[in-house]
């Protein structure tokens, strides 16, 4: 079954591993559900689609499909794991990333924002680890200024892409792209030497999706060079701006999401649950290895939200006055209790004995 725009039974599908079907029989079943992204099965489907409906119908709804479910009522949906959740979610969305970024304007100025952050942290460190590259918004002009990045993402199809526009740009040799979830990054690095980077980065999301990272972070602190860094965009708790955004709007149930440690599906940017330790949170997870070093908002005016209707009243002129308020407010000392999003500087300390360096078992629990 082809999948045409960004169906909201599409993804939900993918992510739960089910989609309940309709027979023309009028006879419904409950089917087994599975993403298809290789390009020979998608040729035979579409073929077939083409033969049915003609041309005419066929470029009318499916010349632009990229993607589809496979669906099987002989088999029984499997309840889905978290593992399968991620991957589906951001397989699903990796055909159309890249054009989805770019026509919403806010989501676009918060990458540009974390961008900038990222490469003025990280100018002069090389090699580099990435969690959560995507597609490369925020890999591929470090690879322009001559970085050397191991970039690991949880989607096969996302690296995919990264993969082809490094290759096109000529940076292809600079780039090693590895597959799997960030709380598996000590198995996926296992071949990488102990200290091997001088920088570590992490923009919009990965930290915040894992319901468990003190494996990870035991990963990061045998994989960063003493001195090194590790920055990460983190949803920031509570975050006074989106707090009052969500209740000018009239949502005030929503702005109250800020608040939890844990955001609920649909209580995000991400269609996705999130996982939010304090500022405090984040460094008792990350110690004794990394000490942090400066918070810093992202942006302070933004809402939590995309909306056509507020760029439109916002206009071509406001906009860069807007961008140049935001960053005048981002210098003052306090900011980031403002911000949706902060961008968090970590220092590697120097090595200690590992029974001290990570004792015990504690996850995002010592939020």
């Amino acid at each position: 079954m082809p999948a045409t725009g960004d169906a909201a039974w599409f993804r939900q599908a993918a992510k739960s591993g089910e989609a309940r079907v309709k027979w023309e029989s009028g006879r419904e079943a409950r089917c087994a559900a599975r993403v298809v992204h290789a390009a020979e099965e998608m040729d035979r489907v579409l073929a077939l689609l083409r033969t049915k409906y003609g041309e005419e119908t066929y470029h009318r709804y499916f010349d632009r499909v990229t993607r589809g479910l496979w669906l099987d009522p002989l088999r029984s949906p499997s309840a889905p794991t978290l593992d399968r959740v991620l991957r589906a979610e951001f397989d699903s969305v990796a055909p159309g990333y890249d054009a989805s970024v770019a026509s919403k304007a806010i989501e676009r100025y918060l990458k540009e924002r974390a961008r900038a952050l990222i490469t003025t942290a990280l100018a002069g460190l090389d090699p580099l680890l990435e969690i959560g590259p995507g597609t490369g918004y925020h890999t591929l002009p470090l690879l322009n200024q001559g970085h050397r990045v191991v970039a690991v993402d949880v989607s096969e199809q996302m690296l995919q892409r990264l993969k082809a526009r490094a290759e096109s740009s000529g940076w292809g040799d600079r780039l090693d792209a590895r597959a799997g979830r960030f709380r598996d990054l000590g198995d996926i690095c296992r071949d990488i030497p102990d200290g091997t980077f001088r920088g570590i980065y992490s923009a919009f999301g990965a930290f915040n999706l894992e319901p468990e990272i003190r494996p990870a972070v035991s990963a990061l602190a045998r994989l960063t060079a003493p001195g090194g860094r590790l920055v990460f965009t983190a949803l920031n708790r509570p975050g006074l701006v989106p707090m009052a955004w969500e209740t000018l709007m009239g949502r005030p149930g929503q702005a109250l999401r800020h608040v939890r440690e844990i955001v609920p599906v649909g209580g995000s940017r991400y269609p996705l649950e999130l996982y939010v330790p304090s500022l405090a949170g984040w460094d008792r997870l990350l110690r004794p290895a990394f000490r942090r070093r400066s918070v810093t908002p992202v942006s302070v005016v933004a809402p939590p939200f995309d909306s056509d209707r507020l760029v439109e009243v916002v206009g071509r002129r406001g906009g860069p006055r807007a961008r140049a308020l935001d960053e005048q407010l981002s210098r003052l000392p306090i900011a980031w209790v403002a911000s949706e999003w902060v961008f968090l500087t970590y220092e590697r300390q120097p090595n200690r004995d590992s029974k001290t360096l990570f004792g015990g078992t504690q996850g995002n629990a010592t939020r």
